[in-house]
């Protein structure tokens, strides 16, 4: 199978994203999946630890909050914890109001990640360890 990006090699790298409902996936040789995606083989090693729990890490993906307000993030985190941010976090955007300017969405999105990531926290407080 050729590389999805450059159509000249091989694909060895085959990436799939999940958010909600949407799955994404991408069949990519290294060379395009390092440009794609800088770190990523370090980042993967370095990280195999949930990063709200310390559990072990069943999926890594972009926060697309931190994406929409111009940073790009990667997290890692355990099934449990996965399933409470994406909860949380769609619940969250739910609720954001329609109708505002493009500097009040941005601190709107700024303020749920904030709120968000707290919110993880507490969450794993009380849980107590993976």
């Amino acid at each position: 199978m050729l590389c999805e990006s450059c159509h000249q090699r091989e694909a060895t790298c085959h990436v799939t994203s999940i958010l909600g409902d949407l799955m994404q996936k991408r069949d990519l040789c290294q060379e395009c999946f390092e440009v794609l995606t800088p770190g990523a083989g370090t980042l993967a090693a370095a990280a195999s630890r949930c990063e709200y729990c310390g559990g072990q890490a069943f999926s890594e993906g972009t926060d697309v909050l931190a994406l929409l307000t111009g940073v790009e993030q990667t997290k890692f985190m355990c099934m449990p914890c996965n399933g409470e941010f994406q909860r949380y976090t769609l619940q969250d955007l739910a609720g954001l109001p329609e109708g505002l300017s493009h500097q009040k969405q941005l601190s709107a999105l700024r303020s749920l990640r904030d709120r968000r990531d707290a919110h993880m926290r507490q969450w794993v407080s009380e849980r107590g360890p993976a």
